[in-house]
């Protein structure tokens, strides 16, 4: 049986699609999820159990219980079930598979408690592209654990994208009686927990980035005041986000909050004006034909954004930026939405290709 485990947002849409392909091919399966992400595979109908190790000898425990044969597993920030299951998993002799989300922080996901790689280390590592091997080679991550899938959300999406022109979604409940405003999609991030909330601070996940959601989301209300047209915000909260207050916004702005459990691709697909800092949801709205905002005020490093590095999403590093760039989209009126685009890692068959390579190293295994 293989065991599914994804207990951060980004590893849970990845495996997601692999879930699928391995019930079509009617290969039996458990999932473990985490308090984020049981809510996330529900969207799926796919069951998972909310489950937490503390320790690699938990993670062994279950292994053994639950007979497993080998192990896909999403990645996370800070040590949790992944890492244990991945050392748990080494000392049973099981093949354990980590599927990248992202295109940054690829040594993170790996290290141990004293910042080494190897002891958290899974057999193979499933990347995006070249340039996310690269990438995780000049981090230190072992280029013989590496290999090349493609993303199997990205090509979910790509998928759904294409159904999409001919049979749109429905518009989403947040956007009611919204009228002829713009209706701007704020797509907020856990910044603060994860990078700190200053210079000189650092999160869970490294250095501060020069802003957070909270310095964000005021410059947008704050620029929008300033245009002076009646506007609607959606904030799409992160998934590891439950309730939030609104920022000081001009009367002539309705900022409204989208709880987490709201499909995010209708919102991609039915919004005026897509924001965003460095999300891979900025991505996903190029993917969807849109040309989103990504506002990074003082960032360190703004091209980590996937979009922006791909020239996709459009870059405003200062707050002047961002209220030059909304006065031109508001002044233009409803975007057009652009074609489908196609990038080589949303290939169709990404999900298929970690299942290859799954059984394929289990055969070799059996040699």
């Amino acid at each position: 049986m293989l065991l599914f485990c994804a207990t951060d947002a980004g590893g849970s849409r990845e495996v997601i699609p692999i879930i699928k392909e391995a019930l079509l091919r009617g290969i039996p399966y458990c999932v473990l999820s985490s308090a984020v992400t049981t809510p996330i595979f529900a969207g799926s109908d796919i069951p998972a159990r909310e489950c937490v190790f503390v320790s690699v000898q938990e993670a062994e425990h279950f292994l053994r219980s639950e007979n497993i044969s080998a192990l896909i597993l999403g990645t996370t920030g800070i040590i949790k079930n992944e890492r244990y299951l991945n050392v748990a998993a080494k000392k049973l002799g099981l093949l354990s598979i980590a599927v990248l989300d992202e295109w940054y922080n690829y040594r993170l996901r790996f290290e141990d408690e004293e910042g080494e790689i190897g002891k958290y280390l899974p057999e193979v590592i499933c990347v995006q592209d070249a340039l996310s091997r690269e990438l995780a080679v000049k981090e230190g991550l072992p280029e013989k654990c590496i290999r090349i899938t493609g993303s199997p959300a990205l090509g979910a999406l790509s998928k759904r994208a294409h159904a999409f022109v001919k049979h749109p979604p429905n518009v989403p409940q947040s956007f009611q009686a919204c009228s002829d405003r713009p209706v701007i999609l704020f797509l907020s991030e856990s910044l603060r927990s994860a990078y700190g909330a200053a210079q000189g601070e650092c999160g869970t996940h490294g250095a501060f980035l020069g802003y957070t959601e909270e310095s964000v989301r005021q410059d947008l209300a704050d620029s929008l005041a300033e245009i002076g047209k009646e506007s609607l915000v959606i904030e799409k909260l992160h998934p590891s986000e439950h309730t939030k207050e609104a920022p000081r916004v001009a009367k002539t702005i309705e900022w409204r909050t989208c709880v987490p459990s709201e499909a995010l691709l209708p919102l991609l697909w039915y919004a005026d004006i897509i924001v965003g800092m460095h999300t891979k949801a900025l991505l996903e709205a190029a993917l969807l034909g849109r040309k989103p905002i990504s506002y990074q005020p003082q960032a360190r490093h703004p091209e980590s954004c996937t979009a922006v590095r791909l020239g996709v999403a459009e870059l405003c590093s200062s707050k002047d930026a961002l209220l030059q760039c909304l006065k031109e989209r508001i002044k233009g009126g409803k975007e057009k939405r652009g074609p489908i685009s196609h990038f080589p890692f949303a290939n169709h068959d990404a999900a298929e290709r970690v299942l290859v390579c799954v059984e394929k190293l289990m055969r070799d295994q059996q040699v």
